[in-house]
């Protein structure tokens, strides 16, 4: 089981090796879901090997560790998710599980069902909730998409079913907002489209793929703009992220322009709560590129891209006021950087502040931010 759910880390791996002669990284989540119990800017960070999940509040004096912040788990976490309504965190293991957490004052993390897995059989590599908080999306590499039920009384999960998904080896799964359409990227398997009914719980594969560019390229993050019109895909081997805009039950066209050069090993991507701003981690480069979006879905690089950022950026979210984005890096130095959107240059990013986000070395691999 720990071998197979490592596949798709070493599939990337052998990619950026081959592209920059770089060590050891590791494949982010992104999360899905947000808003409400905790503070409008409290940030979680998944801790892959101190086993824990560190918990921020960013102001504008700085960070904040939230109470009791790191908590504990007892396995390696490697994705996180959160609920609109700010009431659960979850997170999941390559050694298999799918653990809760309540969200309670102040952004403080209570562990659910008194410790033990709400999910057990499964080993995610990613996980998304959807716009209503009703439905919490996994992928595990066997390559299967799983739909579970969140009992939003106490955030338990009871499966709606599986949908087996095209040869590859998922990367990570997304909801497009209008919560109608799902995508997952299967790295050199390209990029499944599949329908999703949120009255229901239904997901219908529809057994189109979007393809890489090339065979030996590997599609790994990707991201919806807030009107789910276009279709966002952090591409290895061209080092760059495609624009395809969003046609009838998920179909996608690549636009003229596409792809918009990167830097090497482009993993997690990350579109602000505007539609405006979009932002590519380059693992193997320690940076993140940075550009303008327009109401065509074109892209258009932002002054001083790419940023530097620590060792291996694999993670990014944004604050609740929307004046944050927070990156965090599994090589660490340092774990977790946050960053002030510029307005002077719109989308550009200034340092802020930065965290370790526990003993180092702590491995963090996923970010989620209260929405």
């Amino acid at each position: 089981m720990q071998t197979r759910t490592m596949l798709p880390r070493i599939l990337f791996l052998a990619v950026i090796l081959v592209q920059s002669g770089c060590g050891q990284f590791f494949v982010p989540d992104t999360g899905g879901g947000g808003g409400g119990t905790g503070s409008n800017a409290d940030i979680y960070v998944a801790n892959n090997t101190t086993a824990n999940i560190a918990g921020f509040s960013i102001a504008s004096s700085g960070l904040t560790t939230l109470s009791n912040s790191p908590y504990a788990i007892g396995v390696s976490p490697n994705a996180l998710a959160i609920t609109p309504s700010n009431s659960f965190v979850y997170t999941s293991t390559l050694a298999g599980g799918i653990f809760a957490y309540t969200v309670g004052s102040g952004g403080a993390l209570t562990v659910a069902n008194s410790g033990s897995a709400v999910v057990s059989g499964i080993s995610p590599v990613s996980l998304s909730v959807d716009a209503t908080g009703n439905w919490l999306l996994a992928v595990d590499p066997t390559p299967m998409a799983y739909v579970f039920a969140i009992n939003t009384s106490n955030g338990t999960l009871t499966s709606q079913g599986s949908v087996p998904l095209a040869a590859g080896s998922p990367y990570q799964v997304t909801i497009a907002p209008n919560n109608n359409l799902v995508y997952v990227s299967l790295g050199t398997g390209g990029v499944a489209i599949l329908t999703f009914n949120a009255a229901t719980g239904v997901l219908t594969n529809t057994n189109t793929i979007l393809k890489p560019k090339q065979s030996l390229n590997a599609d790994q993050g990707l991201v919806v703009n807030p009107a789910s019109t276009f279709l966002y895909v952090a591409e290895t081997g061209v080092n760059g992220v495609r624009a395809l805009s969003i046609g009838t039950n998920g179909a996608l066209t690549e636009l003229t322009g596409s792809p918009y050069s990167t830097g090497t090993g482009p993993s997690a991507v990350f579109i602000d709560s505007t539609g405006s701003y979009l932002y590519v981690t380059n693992t193997a480069a320690n940076t993140v590129s940075a550009f303008l979006a327009s109401s065509s879905g074109a892209l258009t690089g932002i002054s001083g891209s790419p940023f530097a950022t620590g060792t291996q950026p694999i993670g990014i979210a944004e604050d609740n006021t929307h004046t944050h984005i927070a990156v965090v890096c599994a090589g660490g130095t340092p774990d977790l950087q946050v960053f002030t959107i510029d307005t002077t240059t719109p989308g550009a990013l200034a340092n802020f502040k930065t965290a370790a986000t526990g003993t180092d070395p702590t491995n963090p691999l996923a970010i989620v931010a209260a929405n």
